[in-house]
């Protein structure tokens, strides 16, 4: 049992819906850190400006005042999370294609988009959606709907220096002078080196790769099949793939192409609707052994979108493929299958082992699930298995915290809400909980900014601020994705007095509201807050 090494991948469901992501032209969800140090805000400011501009109000009186700090708390160490020894891949089984019972579906890209993404125009759209990345799980409220694709994270940074490492002093006692030694005997004579035929050609090293192939891989960036962890993320790896499409395309002519250039320009054929031509670019990167080709292709198959169809079993071998060349992603989904029964019987241990080798990868879309299997026994006949040790909240919650830290941005605000439900078995946490809202709503994400917003209006974790917390509820209602009638979801009660006085006079200010600043909200305050929603 080894700890999983949680590190940001570049490649996220949205955050977090889906396994794996074969569209990179897909919008997403968030855009956090990826590093694993997250402090608690230094003032109500920086809530502010994590969530992001607001609409312009009517009044410069509508500028944030200064706030008194956010409570700050270091986040309690989690506990190293062990993963399963390594299971060897199953052989593709025989048993018949059943229909996921949690209902995946992929989800349709925009054409004009994908147009819009790529510098050069491409062939002709074929009217396929590309396919969606092997969603097999049930959807939650916070977790992005299908046409919210998970955001790609951030390139990793290169790891820091140790702290606390040092070069060792040279003492100042100065060395005994080494003994002479005595005079060596003459050596042989060395034969020269045979001298080249000058009548022979000389014949220059070829490079392993063609320029091409190398300003192709170092434009796009590494390969991954996996979920991006970010919206931020997501966004730079479809530029990336854009800026190289050109090359991509024309070093993957090549006959000995590398299977990462090969995939690479499937990802640009894919963007462009040519979906039977990044099939055969896929199939041929998955022939020169290129793991996360094999977990795509079981995409296409899995979806529907390979030229013979959907095809489960088919789908099935290509993931166990794609696990045993060591894909994550390819980890994540076949694990994903096995908790449904689609292509393969149901089989909680091996969804769990599974699991575990990816999240040990440092996967954070399999550390988020794994999680949530600890947690609530989600996956689990009956949410309980003794022998896996099925549930375990305080394991559950140290895979929460580790996907979190990776940027799983829903794996951030579950566990800021289990910290605050005495159903969760965690004890409560204001100040973890204000740290973890706060990283969720630092990427944009529209619950977590409304979440923040009731942090002000009740001070819990932070210190109270009604001005605050009606900025903050009007950002999460202008970005259309938060109603009003779910705006408060995570509060107990109604509206906080000076909070609802501070709402409406930024509703008055906008020109929205005309009723009494009474901090009493009815169905006049509701229907003026209608007005943010962008139209």
């Amino acid at each position: 049992m080894t700890p999983v090494s949680v590190s940001p991948q570049a490649t996220a469901s949205a955050d977090t819906n889906t396994s794996s992501d074969p569209s990179f032209v897909a919008p997403e969800t968030q855009s956090p850190s990826s590093s694993s140090e997250n402090p608690a805000p230094a003032d109500a400011a920086t809530a502010l400006a994590a969530a992001g501009p607001m609409a312009a109000p009517a009044s410069s009186d509508d500028a944030a005042p200064d706030v008194p700090a956010v409570q700050e708390s270091a986040a309690p160490a989690a506990p190293a999370v062990t993963a399963s020894p390594d299971v060897a891949p199953e052989a593709p089984t025989d048993s018949a294609a059943a229909s996921p019972d949690d209902g995946a579906t992929p989800p349709a890209a925009d054409p004009d988009e994908a147009e819009a993404t790529l510098a050069e125009p491409g062939p002709a759209a074929d009217g396929n959606a590309p396919p969606a990345a092997a969603e097999v799980v049930d959807r939650n409220e916070t977790t992005p709907s299908a046409g919210d694709a998970a955001e790609p994270a951030d390139a990793p940074a290169a790891a820091a220096p140790v702290e606390g490492t040092e070069v060792a002093a040279v003492g100042d006692a100065a060395a005994p002078a080494p003994p002479v030694p005595a005079p060596a005997a003459p050596a042989a004579a060395t034969p020269e080196p045979p001298q080249p035929d000058p009548a022979e050609p000389l014949v220059e090293a070829e490079s392993p790769l063609s320029p091409e192939a190398a300003q192709c891989l170092e434009l796009a960036g590494p390969v991954d099949a996996g979920v991006p962890v970010s919206a931020a993320a997501g966004a730079l790896k479809r530029s990336r793939i854009a800026e190289a499409a050109t090359l991509c395309t024309a070093a993957a002519a090549a006959a000995d192409a590398p299977p990462e250039v090969l995939f690479l320009a499937a990802e640009v054929a894919q963007a462009r609707r040519d979906l039977s031509g990044a099939f055969d670019l896929l199939e041929r990167a998955a022939d020169a052994g290129l793991a996360a080709a094999q977990t795509r292709l079981g995409d296409y198959h899995l979806f529907g979108i390979a030229p013979a169809g959907e095809d489960a079993e088919a789908a099935i071998a290509h993931y166990q493929r794609a696990a045993a060349g060591g894909d994550p992603a390819g980890m994540t989904t076949l694990a994903l299958m096995y908790r449904v029964g689609k292509g393969v019987p149901r089989d909680p241990a091996r969804m769990v082992a599974l699991l575990e080798d990816a999240a040990d990868a440092g996967y954070h879309f399999a550390i988020y699930r794994l999680a949530q299997t600890y947690m609530t026994g989600e996956g689990i006949p009956g949410k309980v298995d003794d022998t896996l040790g099925i549930p375990d909240p305080a394991r559950g919650a140290a895979l929460y915290a580790a996907a979190a830290e990776a940027g799983n941005i829903t794996a951030a605000l579950e566990l800021a809400g289990l910290y605050g439900d005495p159903a969760s078995g965690l004890a409560d946490d204001p100040a973890e909980r204000a740290r973890l809202t706060l990283l969720a709503s630092r990427s944009g994400l529209p619950e977590a900014i409304a979440a923040m917003a009731s942090l002000y209006e009740t001070g819990d974790g932070v210190d109270y601020d009604p001005q605050v917390a009606a900025l903050l509820y009007v950002r999460a209602l202008e970005t259309g994705k938060v109603g009003f009638d779910t705006l408060r979801r995570t509060v107990r009660g109604g509206w906080d007095r000076d909070t609802a006085r501070a709402f409406q006079t930024i509703l008055q200010e906008r020109g929205l509201y005309d009723g009494a600043i009474d901090g009493i909200v009815g169905r006049g305050t509701a229907s003026a807050a209608a007005g943010l929603v962008p139209q």
